[in-house]
């Protein structure tokens, strides 16, 4: 299962559909907290594909990750971002994954997805 996590509603939307057509299997969810509560569902995690800013004064999605790895040793990270490499926020993702400029290309997106274990 793909978990994709951003804090814009519409893109979410979009992935979803863009999943949905491809027959992937996934989760969606806009917070550090929305992850949280998905309970044992997060054993079903393969992929994780995170936005890096998930808004102010919110837990950023390198935050996510960790959590995420805590609990499931097996999800492969990845990270997507709109901020330029050399931001802390994008350095830290690159440590914890790989790092996809946003806009994104949505082939990559799903060839990710549907690779995912």
């Amino acid at each position: 299962m793909v978990l994709f996590v951003d804090d814009d509603a519409d893109l979410l939307e979009m992935i979803g559909l863009l999943f949905k057509q491809f027959k992937v299997s996934h989760v969606l969810a806009r917070s550090l907290a929305a992850v949280q509560a998905l309970g044992d569902q997060v054993q079903d995690i393969t992929t994780a594909i995170l936005d890096v800013n998930l808004g102010p004064g919110q837990p950023t999605g390198v935050a996510v990750a960790k959590w995420l790895q805590e609990r499931n040793r097996r999800v492969r990270i990845h990270f997507l971002t709109g901020h330029a490499a050399d931001h802390p926020l994008v350095v830290e993702a690159s440590h914890n994954g790989e790092v996809m400029a946003k806009p994104f290309d949505t082939r990559k997106l799903v060839d990710i997805a549907r690779n995912s274990p």
